[in-house]
């Protein structure tokens, strides 16, 4: 696996209000892939949209992936962070969609990944980013400023229309040489 493919992030930039949701998982196990080493370190900028500067975090970023593929964050020392879990689905060549199951709030949240230039880049599917209108007519619904896939005929399918033109937060992850 090339260097710009463990370069990978994750969903800190996921954990935002006003995101794109549904209840139970919408990628399956059969999908998942790890783009990443486990035990890789990441410096993390982050910023609300694509026009905003990045603004480095202090601390370093440490995941973990067992052996289904589900990745955990740990601090510095190894241990985790929260209870939170995520898995990596292939998208296309470079592309991944990022399924973010955050436990205390009971819901799947989605982004999607990028690699570019040797870092990953995720955005986060900004409810107040999208067409509205649209993800309603697709099934959607919106309560409190987040955007529910539940109910929605074909949420997979408003997923990979959501990642053809990402609009939201960011978190970028620069690996860090050892």
């Amino acid at each position: 696996m090339s260097l710009p493919l463990r370069v990978l992030a994750l969903t800190l930039g996921l954990a935002v209000a006003g995101c794109v949701t549904s209840k139970t998982p919408l990628l399956g196990p059969d999908s998942r892939v790890l783009p990443f080493l486990p035990g890789a370190k990441f410096e993390t900028y982050e910023r609300d949209d694509a026009r905003a500067p990045w603004k480095k975090n202090d601390n370093l970023s440490v995941f973990t992936a067992d052996q289904s593929l589900t990745i955990r964050e740990q601090d510095e020392a190894g241990k985790p962070k929260n209870q939170d879990t995520t898995t990596i689905h292939p998208l296309g060549t470079g592309r991944f969609l990022v399924q973010t199951h955050f436990v205390n709030d009971g819901h799947y949240a989605y982004g999607v990944l990028d690699i570019r230039n040797g870092e990953g880049v995720i955005t986060g599917f900004g409810c107040k980013g999208i067409d509205q209108a649209a993800f309603r007519r697709q099934g959607g619904k919106i309560v409190k400023e987040v955007c529910e896939l539940d109910g929605a005929p074909k949420p997979l399918a408003i997923l990979r229309e959501l990642a053809a033109k990402p609009v939201g937060p960011q978190m970028r992850y620069v690996p860090v040489q050892k």
